[in-house]
């Protein structure tokens, strides 16, 4: 884990509705390039948006988002979820990696995923290399089939259950896919058979909604609050608690819900399974009117004198949900998109109907589409077939089959183009208007070439920041920032959305649509350069072969995959195939057929369903709307007879009561359980191998199968900076990859690098030294700017080559891209800290102890804003950009006088054949870094942070923003300095946030999540929530959190159940190159495998007394913790017992 630079956010990928479709990711991805945080994913049950095995590459693999639809959410467990929070996350453990972008869903093979600082991205076992030939976008690479040494069985397995429907192999993936039908009732089961130890297991069921009350969400997370065999309130947080899952979790798009799991040991898997396929099937949410009170709404009075309020999960998610500016303009888009049809309503709720729900509803909309005749059923991996049917037989059997139309409807394309306005709330009205394009751009099935095509066109026209439009869009100066990412094929019917951010007024709609529509008719006409459509194809091919899911199962990868055509009843293997079509169409360009123009003008030029969407921002909104839910509920109550009173207090309590029991030992012994004896005791290792090379430099080398591909992470000292010049690093590494080169402008650049390699980008980390056992030194720092590629074996001299002409001519003096950026940067650092503000709370409670979590807050935080504002003015002022130039240049000189110790480090992940083979090339590459013309000989010095860091107090700090939920931090320094620190920490962490947080924050308190973590290396200790409608409450629960440790009483299987649980977050798997960087980090601040060793053993061996002990401390950190708190003003005016220093930073 590792400070990651704010030019790629946090991959938070928290829940979202299905109209919000500002953020598009590319399929697959999680992250944007920039300030465009990749929240567009699933709605989903867990709220932890992301995980440390993520954040601890993120840095090196934000994901450029090219694609343009409704998402579904998705987000991951709560124990691995605090790291991710750090502004400074550590390199000490590998953790489950549970959160998938929505977009996964459409084309999730076919595009591929992209990666560092611009292109690419490199988190997942490399399967190939990149294609050969002679076609446009081959690059002269060789082609190697992923997995090819993979083998399945020869033949398909009968049951006498089942028909079997298709067996085919799915050559791409080394796999045997056979597709059955179930005799009894019409449940269709994929089966894929492959050698991968880590099995998924998928049910999904198409869940088109009628209306915005959220049914489908409310009862994706109801689902799993219990069922017929797992009598449990919370099967779903005693699967988090307790197993090995590497995926665990449930996510509802706009016209489907999937329930997916995943597992590398049998008997866990098989444990998962069991529990979801009981809880979609018999929940116990339909006969219980409880459980949709507490996930979805109800009204709440503790005393008849009391105001009326209203709570529920998904309520309170959905209202912070549309806090957001972005995702208003979402809802707006597709309302306008689709009138007719189930997209045009949001499957997530709108807060303003959700209240409009009732049981019955709720009840019937489960009995008429939780049916098998309506599943999708999907099995992947190594287990055996036959095991599998007979399990999901043993459910099935119960039921007939049940002929439901769940068919989602087409919606005709519009006759004539439409106009659309809206507002959103905004603390300012200057320079906050936004303006969007859009298109339904079909009305009947594409073919999977086609779909392969507009994929590549989206790259083309959006991929990079010099793709054509985007450049166009961002050259303008109309706007700060790039809305939506070209076409997405997410749903049934495949929408194009493009547009800008930070407009001056609403007439500039208009000129966002004109540019949109010129640019397009432009390109109708003349086409793509030859050298631009070479490098889309190679980027998505690359991204194909390699097969790089990064933290994902591939298999859930191949689901997604698989649901893009067979949840509206076509061939889910046509979904999990791309070399006919890939073939098929590099043959249509080499024969000169103008596809991509031909797609433009009859999906775009030509298509009259056009929306051209305008929103506003207004100053009252957020005030006026909490004014009129005050009165609705004024209203409501004093319409209420005396009895009707009585019995919403007499609800309140009853639900209040039920939520905070304990389940009984009856209802515990239903769950299915691992023993200790399931675990491995041994920590897994990475093979590292580090040599001195010359004049200081470290080559660091780790031998793993990446099927001929070359990671490279090439590292600079950040230490040869002075501090004040660190928060310029974000800035200056975008420059170095979208400023263009002496030799080459940023298109021809860009171009150059998506032709000869799979991506290259720069990024840093910053972080804390470790201290063995103990905790470390908070003036211990150290920094590096990195950059990462990868390549095929042949092209390691050209990627050495663009990696030496990037640092060494870069254009810093490129002021036109460096306003361009920082605009950017603003305005995604404007909404990221409005709709992921415990991300920014956490940093900025965290930045009052360490020097590490002070740079960070400085170089991403919220401090961090006010600085883009500031330099931003400097870049605008023809005055004043000349110097904020020779700052940029000052850092380029101090960073590549590289000779000196760890100045530059090398570090190469790769087969050791490869590895051998490019020796010399990489001598080469070293000799031309030290013998460079642009370092400073004589900046040797590395600069000391602890003594120029300017540390402040720690205080209660809020920061009001338009919102109408809250995001609270609270915490401090739990372990001082130079104690020694147990595992045991981590597993009460992780018990604490699936167990009582999760009640009293989440499930009580009604917020979205709560969650907590520690540090091993800081010995800092933070509580956070995440859209919580409660401030004072939250943080008086976490206060109580110490009091419920101190005097806690475990058994002996609740504590194993910690422990398991916890070693299945360590024992995630992870690919080649993530293992590779991993280790980097981890030779870098001093986490040895021995300590590494140590921890697990203690995390073994932790006792009910290390809980009571931590408790304690707990005790004592109350009277010293701070808050730190972003949301409602509201809030801060109820909130009388904290006595906050408020702060504007919007």
């Amino acid at each position: 884990a590792l400070r990651c630079n704010q030019n790629h956010p946090t991959p938070v990928t928290m829940m979202v509705p299905q109209a919000r479709r500002r953020r598009r990711g590319l399929v697959t991805s999680l992250f944007r390039i920039g300030p465009n945080v990749g929240q567009r994913c699933l709605r989903a049950t867990n709220p932890l948006a992301v995980s440390l095995s993520i954040v601890s590459c993120w840095c090196a693999f934000r994901m450029l988002s090219t694609s343009s639809a409704p998402r579904p959410t998705v987000e991951p467990p709560l124990a691995s979820a605090f790291a991710s929070f750090r502004a400074t996350a550590r390199p000490t453990a590998s953790h489950r990696a549970s959160s998938i972008s929505a977009s996964s869903s459409s084309s999730a093979l076919r595009r591929g995923f992209r990666s560092s600082a611009g292109t690419s991205a490199t988190t997942a076992t490399a399967a190939a290399a990149a294609a050969s030939g002679n076609a446009p976008g081959t690059a002269g690479t060789t082609a190697v089939s992923p997995n090819s040494d993979s083998t399945v069985s020869s033949s398909a397995v009968s049951h006498d259950a089942y028909d079997v429907v298709k067996v085919d192999d799915v050559t791409e993936y080394g796999a045997r896919a056979t597709l059955f039908r179930h005799k009894k009732t019409g449940a269709e089961v994929l089966s894929v058979e492959k050698d991968d130890e880590n099995k998924v297991f998928g049910i999904v069921f198409r869940t088109p909604p009628t209306d915005s009350t959220g049914i489908p969400h409310i009862l994706e997370h109801s689902v799993l609050c219990g069922s017929r065999k797992y009598t449990v309130k919370e099967p779903f947080t005693e699967l988090m608690k307790s197993s090995l899952n590497t995926f665990l979790n449930a996510f509802t798009y706009p016209d489907r819900t999937c329930y997916p799991v995943a597992s590398q040991n049998l008997k866990d898997f098989y444990n998962l399974v069991n529990v979801y396929l009981d809880a979609v099937f018999f929940p116990r949410a339909v006969t219980d009117p409880q459980v949709m009170a507490q996930e979805g709404w109800h009204y709440e009075l503790d005393k008849e004198d009391d105001p009326l309020t209203r709570k529920g999960v998904v309520f309170n998610e959905m209202k912070g949900v549309y806090s957001q500016p972005d995702n208003i303009m979402g809802k707006v888009e597709m309302e306008a998109l689709f009138p007719d049809n189930t997209y045009g309503v949001d499957s997530g709720g709108d807060p303003q109907v959700i209240p409009s729900l009732t049981f019955e509803q709720f009840k019937s909309f489960h009995q008429a589409n939780y049916h098998p005749s309506n599943a999708r059923v999907y099995f992947y991996g190594d287990d055996p077939v036959k095991e599998r049917l007979d399990l999901l037989d043993s459910y099935l059997s119960e039921f007939e089959e049940n002929k439901v139309d769940t068919t989602v409807g087409w919606q005709p394309l519009l006759k004539e183009p439409r106009k659309i306005s809206g507002k959103f709330p905004s603390n300012s009205e200057e320079g906050k208007y936004m303006a969007s394009v859009n298109w339904v751009v079909h009305d009947s099935p594409l073919k999977s070439e086609d779909k392969l095509a507009i994929s590549i066109l989206s790259h083309l026209l959006m991929g990079t920041s010099a793709s054509v439009l985007r450049k166009a869009l961002t050259d303008s100066g109309l706007g700060e920032q790039v809305l939506g990412g070209g076409f997405d094929d997410t749903l049934q019917q495949t929408v194009f959305n493009v547009g800008l951010k930070g407009l001056k007024g609403d007439e500039d709609a208009e000129k966002v649509e004109n540019l949109v529509i010129d640019i397009l008719s432009k390109l109708k006409d003349e086409g793509f350069p030859e050298k631009a459509v070479a490098a889309s194809i190679n980027t998505i091919e690359f991204r194909l072969r390699e097969f790089n899911t990064g933290g994902f199962p591939k298999g859930l990868m191949l689901m997604l995959g698989a649901l893009e055509e067979w949840i509206y009843g076509g061939d889910p293997l046509n979904g999990m195939r791309f070399e006919k079509d890939l073939a098929s169409l590099k043959q249509r360009l080499k024969d000169g057929e103008p596809v991509f123009q031909n797609i433009i003008k009859s999906m775009l030029i030509d298509n009259t369903h056009r929306v051209t969407v305008s929103m506003a921002p207004d100053t009252q909104l957020e005030a006026k709307d909490q004014e009129e839910e005050r009165k609705e509920l004024d209203g409501i109550k004093s319409s209420m007879s005396a009895d009707d009173v009585k019995k919403i207090v007499e609800e309140t309590k009853l639900l209040k009561e039920a939520q905070a029991a304990e389940d009984p030992p009856e209802a515990v012994a239903t769950m299915p359980t691992l023993s200790l004896s399931d675990l491995d005791k041994k920590q897994r290792d990475i093979p590292i191998k580090v040599e001195d090379h010359k004049e200081g430099t470290k080559l660091v080398t780790h031998a793993l199968s990446t099927s001929g591909i070359m990671y490279l992470d090439m590292a600079l000292n950040l230490q040869a900076l002075p501090m004040e010049d660190l928060p310029l690093i974000p800035l200056f590494e975008r420059l170095l990859t979208e400023a263009g080169t002496q030799g080459k402008d940023a298109v021809a650049l860009s171009q150059y690098i998506g032709t000869h390699t799979g991506g290259l980008g720069v990024s840093h980390f910053i972080s804390q030294k470790a201290n063995g056992a103990a905790v470390g030194d908070p003036s211990s720092v150290l920094g590096y700017l990195t950059l990462r590629a990868k390549c095929v074996s042949e092209k390691v001299d050209t990627m050495l080559d663009i990696a030496e002409e990037v640092l060494t001519t870069a254009k810093l003096d490129n002021r036109q891209r460096a306003i361009e950026i920082l605009k950017e940067t603003k305005a995604g650092l404007e909404a990221a800290i409005v709709g992921s503000g415990h991300r920014y709370a956490a940093g900025r409670l965290s930045s009052r102890f360490t020097v590490a979590d002070h740079i960070g807050e400085k170089m991403g935080g919220l401090d961090y804003l006010a600085t883009v504002k500031e330099m931003l003015e400097q870049a605008e002022n023809d005055d004043t950009w000349p110097a904020l130039q020779k700052r940029l240049e000052g850092i380029r000189s101090a960073l590549l006088c590289t000779k000196g110790d760890k100045r530059m480090i090398i570090n190469l992940t790769a087969d050791q054949e490869l590895l051998d083979s490019s020796r010399s090339q990489i001598d080469k590459f070293v000799d031309r870094m030290h013998g460079n013309s642009i370092g400073d000989a004589s900046a040797t010095k590395l600069h000391d942070w602890a003594e120029e860091a300017k540390m402040e107090a720690a205080e209660n700090e809020g920061f009001p923003v338009p919102t109408q939920v809250n995001y609270v931090g609270f915490g401090g320094q739990l372990f001082k300095s130079g104690e020694e620190m147990s595992g045991s920490a981590q597993v009460i962490s992780k018990f604490l946030s699936t167990g009582f947080l999760w009640d009293q924050v989440r499930v009580i308190g009604g917020a979205y999540g709560g969650f907590c973590g520690i540090d091993p290396v800081s010995g800092l200790f933070r509580f956070l929530s995440y859209r919580d409608p409660n401030l004072q409450g939250t943080v008086d629960n976490y206060k109580a959190a110490a009091d419920f440790l101190a005097n806690i009483e475990l058994t002996q299987e609740e504590l194993e159940k910690a422990v398991i649980g916890t070693i299945g977050d360590i024992d995630s798997p992870t690919s080649p190159d993530q293992k590779g960087f991993t280790s980097l980090t981890r030779w870098l601040v001093g986490r040895e495998h021995a300590d590494l060793q140590r921890r697990r053993d203690q995390i073994l061996g932790t006792t009910v007394n290390d809980f009571k002990e931590f408790g304690k401390r707990l005790q004592q950190l109350n009277t010293e913790a701070k808050a730190v708190v972003i949301g409602s003003g509201q809030a801060f005016e109820e909130a009388k017992d904290i006595n906050f220093n408020l702060k504007n930073v919007l």
